[in-house]
């Protein structure tokens, strides 16, 4: 079964987002956000939020987007007739309508139905999760028929998720992007990054202070497998602790930059910008 939430918004992007910057003022991209759910061979749901530019007749681009942790964002209406989620401060759900173009549409997931406080790192690694968002963008490719290559991305503590993507995703995935990963959960879980056939790449602050998640663990990864590494340097407004989603940890001010790089890798396959600061 399919559940359909529609809603139009207004999102305003500078240089490095939707409305180039011209010498003429840019009028607003209007986003189109829709909940999608389906039943899992479990018997429960899965569901997730499907955003697209209205201007976006025959998108080929769609990239799937895993939140940090606790990873259960429950999207649903609010009062104002807008889409919201638990996790709305998290880094890739606030920034998500930056990663828009009328080539990319995203897909910000839910945890399965029967995890209610947290998606647990065990499920998040396994085949079953794989599985579970592969019947997702399946509904979704039914929507959207011109929708070819998938990509996913994932912050902080979804790289579990990524990583379980490429042991699981049975070439599904045209590319994985990770951001402020922490790899060492999930190494933790039997997973690693490499060697993989699917292109690669880590978006990681160099001053993230969070403890599970310093840059060094990324250029090692980087390093060690060949996965392309873009360095975020700057920022502003950093509040709350290490590893919360309004620290370096989350890209704070930064969130418009590392979300367009993210969408022009998704639009080319290639890692263009390696410095953003």
């Amino acid at each position: 079964m399919v559940g359909k939430i529609w809603l139009l918004a207004l999102a305003f992007y500078g240089v490095m987002g939707i409305a180039r910057a011209t010498d003429a003022p840019s009028a607003p991209a209007r986003v189109i956000e829709e909940i999608v759910t389906v039943k899992t061979p479990q018997g429960f749901s899965q569901q997730g939020v499907l955003s697209k530019l209205d201007s976006a007749v025959a998108p080929q681009k769609l990239l799937v987007v895993v939140s940090g942790h606790p990873g259960v964002t429950r999207p649903r209406l609010n009062e104002a007739g807008q889409i919201t989620t638990r996790q709305n401060g998290n880094f890739l759900v606030r920034a998500r309508q930056h990663l828009l173009s009328p080539q990319v549409v995203t897909l910000l997931l839910d945890c399965r139905s029967d995890f209610e406080t947290q998606c647990p790192d065990n499920y998040q690694a396994s085949a079953e999760r794989a599985q579970d968002i592969a019947l997702l963008v399946q509904e979704v490719q039914r929507k959207i028929p011109s929708l070819v290559h998938i990509w996913a991305v994932s912050t902080s503590r979804g790289v579990i998720t990524t990583a379980g993507l490429l042991k699981h995703g049975q070439n599904l995935y045209a590319g994985i992007v990770h951001t402020a990963g922490t790899y060492s959960k999930a190494r933790d879980q039997g997973l690693e990054f490499g060697p993989f056939k699917t292109p690669q790449f880590i978006f990681h602050h160099r001053q993230d202070p969070c403890p599970m998640t310093y840059h060094r663990d990324a250029v090692a990864i980087a390093e060690k497998w060949g996965v392309g590494l873009a360095s975020v340097s700057g920022g502003s407004g950093f509040r709350g602790e290490a590893c919360q989603a309004f620290t370096q940890h989350g890209f704070a001010g930064r969130e418009e930059q590392v979300a367009g790089a993210i969408r022009r890798l998704v639009e080319s396959g290639t890692l263009a910008q390696t410095q953003i600061d």
